[in-house]
Order: structure tokens, then sequence, then C-alpha cells
């Protein structure tokens, strides 16, 4: 399976992210703290997203007090072989209203990360079955990251209105905790990132 085949899939991708974030910040209005399993907490009578060309999904969402960090922090993973995406969500309950306009762009940016790992295991895209990459770098530079990287970054700049270079080097500035590469590191995957077609 080529990425032009999953290119043509993006517009239809924009409503199930859209729905994913959604469905995350309406649970975040009203909670402060906890573990929730969407769209099960919002809707009773459904256990999973249904999609149409994709698996059956959870998202387990996870949000979390800390008032060690300024604004917040939002991370995800998808974990393949449950059908689960789980989002967490850290935040200093100072700025919990404020920073709901950051905190739905940084969540478009790592639902669409994640929805295309749902897509590349899908259509059999890529080996998806290794272990888990330890060393940044070498995880950063896989294909199936560098794939899911450019299409979360995407959603996020046409959502801003926002360059995709000035985006990606952006998220590597602002995110150094959580990517942990050195400087020359990071810029051979920025590199990697704007320069994959």
């Amino acid at each position: 399976m080529n990425s032009d085949f999953l290119l043509l899939e993006d517009n239809r991708r924009r409503d199930v992210i859209r729905t994913i974030v959604r469905d995350i910040i309406t649970t975040y209005k009203v909670e402060d703290d906890g573990e929730f399993y969407l769209p099960n907490f919002i809707d009773d009578d459904k256990d999973f997203y249904e999609f149409p060309g994709m698996e059956e999904l959870v998202i387990e969402l996870v949000i979390s007090v800390n008032n060690e960090i300024e604004d917040f922090v939002a991370d995800a993973n998808f974990y393949r072989k449950d059908g689960i995406i789980q989002v967490i969500i850290e935040y200093n309950p100072e700025n919990k209203e404020t920073l709901l306009y950051d905190l739905i762009g940084e969540l478009n940016e790592v639902v669409a990360h994640e929805i295309r790992h749902v897509d590349q295991k899908g259509k059999g895209m890529f080996d998806l079955d290794g272990p888990k990459e330890e060393d940044p770098y070498k995880y950063y530079t896989q294909p199936h990251e560098l794939d899911a990287q450019r299409f979360g970054f995407k959603r996020l700049a046409k959502l801003t209105k926002t360059p995709l270079d000035v985006v990606v080097k952006r998220w590597f500035k602002t995110h150094k905790q959580v990517h942990n590469l050195n400087p020359q590191e990071e810029q051979d995957v920025i590199s990697k990132i704007l320069n994959q077609n």
C-alpha cells in the first residue's frame, strides 16, 4: 500500500479527528482528573468509535492536574493490538480555561498522528510488529513514525494556517523534554519530516 492511497483518505480522516478531539475537549471541560473511555463516557450506548474504513476504536483519556507546569502537556499512544488510543493531558488548574485554544491545536496534532498509525495498521503499509525503539533518534526516524509525524503536523499547519516548516520546528523547540534529541539529531529529524513525500 503506498502513501498516495492514504493521502486520498486525508479529507475523510478530518471528520474522525474532529469528532475525537471534540469528545476529548468535552470531557476535559467537565472533569478535572481521572481516566475516561470514549465514546462511552459521553454516550452510554457506544462502547467504541465506528468510522468508515477503520477498525473499531476506543480512546482512553487520562487527565491529571500538574501544578509544576505552566500550562499543559499532551501526548498519545496507539496500542494497536487492543485498538486503543491513549491520550494523556496534564495541565495546570490555574490555566484550565485559558489554555483551551492551544490544547485543541495540540490534540489535533497528536490525534491525527495516532489516527495515521491506525490507518498504517489497517492498510498494512508498514511492518509495525517490531519491538518499540528506545533510542530517541532511531524512534523518530522510523518510516512509520516519519509518516505519522508529517500527517499530524500537516493537520496542525492547516488548522492554524501556519506553514508546515514553522509548525514542525516550533514543536521540536517546545517539546525537547518529549523527544530528547540532541541539536544535530533534531535538525536531521526535522529535515526528514519536511522532505518526506
